[in-house]
């Protein structure tokens, strides 16, 4: 690769190599399969960012996370692993309800977490949604109302089972 498209590749994984670590350890809630995933697909990107690097390169890498991430969930029999996250100061409620989301969150299919890490931890619009998982936007608005109810019942019997 020439100089000045390595220096593109390093530019390109210092500004968003940690957005993507972040993007798919909150899917996957495995700090080693995320390293793992990310580190494959910017190893992709960089094998073909010579006709990547003028394009939409991170929406490429997030879809290739997304992919292999989903494809991990289909292949694994198991439960997602469940690694603690960033401590939390138990005495402010609002993180004690960001906890209890993303307890509830670990518990839906991967592919619905992965909508819901997308569009609100992430920030992407539906489209770039839509993009990122080769549908119609119609398609993510509809999946994410499912994912978001599911949600909503697994926070409430969680709420309920604390109660009893």
């Amino acid at each position: 690769m020439k100089a000045d498209l390595e220096a593109d590749f390093e530019a390109f994984v210092e500004t968003s190599g940690d957005r993507f670590y972040r993007t798919a350890y909150a899917i996957t809630r495995d700090r080693a399969h995320a390293e793992d995933v990310v580190h494959a697909a910017l190893a992709s990107a960089y094998s073909r960012w010579k006709g990547l690097h003028d394009k939409r390169p991170e929406a490429y890498v997030r879809r290739m996370i997304v992919n292999e991430i989903l494809g991990w969930g289909r292949r694994r029999s198991a439960p997602v692993a469940t690694l603690e996250h960033p401590p939390l100061r138990r005495s402010d409620p609002d993180l004690v309800q960001t906890d209890a989301v993303w307890n509830a969150l670990r518990e839906l299919p991967v592919a619905q977490r992965a909508l819901i890490v997308l569009r609100y931890y992430g920030g992407l619009s539906v489209a770039e949604v839509a993009d990122t998982f080769a549908t119609r936007p119609e398609v993510v608005q509809a999946q994410t109302t499912a994912a978001l109810f599911d949600l909503r019942r697994l926070i409430t019997l969680a709420r309920q089972r604390a109660r009893t």
